[in-house]
């Protein structure tokens, strides 16, 4: 294996050993001197050259970094390009998701703000609660659809365990109602993560620390049938074996390393995400009745059947040789 920097250190040394040699004026004179090179200690020349070397590296590069992220911007402006035209039809649908998402919850704010006081008063702090917390999980499924449509998976993925995980404090939430919810409002600028649960009144006093897996034991949510898919986001999330050999955007059995984008594995992420979001706005438009957020809620439930069918059929049509994911007489 070639090291070009120590056969440059190398090759200069053994320049410098050659011109001196010929300034020397007998054999004496030489066979001292390469006694002398034998038994020198040139590990500090070569720090030097180490840090001189860089130096010069790193000016070079300054002068070249503009015409090098022209080319990088390039060639991501073809792989962007190339990504959306396979999936356009597929992305289409999550942001139509977002877009009627988005204005379903305004026009839900609208009618709750219109409300008596007396009534809205009842639930004010679970409809605030779940407000924020829906709000934070549509921005969150808007990073999805951006990381999807730059063509990271993993990513994607990652970005959907937060959004399960806020679902999750959603159901309990609204599981316990107005005390669980003031309590979670409260602690907002606390340094404690889970403690508000504990206003639930079914934790042990003795229990020294509410994790988020007790909450998810106590929330209204069927965990179970979600725990292959969760232990697969926990493992793209964390630096494990698992997540790291087994990469969501990599076709298994490809021998490869990804570190940039890809095309594939972008299904799953497609299709969690909206089952979950449509989960998280059903809970937020049901805390205070109203028949055209249930209209609302019903709408997104189905508008999921439309964003599986594009995301699996667009899988099947890019991946003939991958297992199919969209049967017309199951669907």
């Amino acid at each position: 294996m070639t090291d070009k920097f120590e056969n440059f250190f190398t090759d200069t040394l053994n320049e410098l050993l050659e011109e001196h040699t010929k300034t020397l004026k007998n054999q004496d004179e030489i066979d001292d001197f390469l006694e002398k090179y034998e038994k020198a200690d040139f590990s500090g020349l070569y720090e030097t050259m180490i840090n001189d070397t860089s130096n010069q590296m790193v000016s070079n590069a300054k002068t070249v970094m503009h015409e090098n992220s022209l080319f990088f911007r390039n060639e991501e402006a073809e792989t962007l390009a190339s990504i959306n035209q396979k999936w356009c039809n597929a992305f289409v649908t999550s942001e139509s998701m977002y877009m009627m998402v988005l204005e379903a919850v305004e026009e839900y704010s609208e009618f709750v703000n219109k409300m008596e006081l007396q009534d809205r008063e009842e639930s004010i702090h679970t409809y605030t609660a779940l407000k924020y917390v829906h709000g934070r999980g549509l921005q969150q499924f808007l990073e999805i659809i951006t990381l999807m449509k730059n063509g990271f998976a993993d990513g994607a993925y990652a970005r959907w365990r937060s959004l399960y995980e806020l679902n999750i404090i959603a159901s309990f939430i609204s599981k316990y109602g107005e005390e669980v919810a003031e309590s979670y409002i409260s602690s907002r600028n606390s340094e404690d993560r889970y403690e508000w649960a504990r206003a639930c009144g079914e934790f042990d006093s003795k229990k020294k620390f509410i994790r988020f897996d007790d909450i998810k034991n106590k929330a209204d949510f069927p965990s179970n049938l979600w725990q292959h898919q969760y232990q697969l986001a926990n493992e793209i999330v964390h630096p494990s074996s698992q997540g790291t050999f087994n990469r969501m955007g990599t076709m298994k059995n490809e021998e490869m390393i990804s570190v940039g984008r890809t095309d594939f594995g972008l299904t799953t992420p497609g299709e969690h995400s909206a089952i979950t979001l449509a989960q998280l706005t059903g809970l937020f438009l049901t805390v205070y009745p109203s028949g055209d957020a249930l209209l609302a809620a019903n709408m997104i439930n189905k508008w999921v059947d439309i964003v599986r069918e594009y995301y699996f059929k667009t899988h099947d049509y890019i991946f003939p040789e991958e297992p199919k994911l969209w049967n017309e007489e199951d669907n």
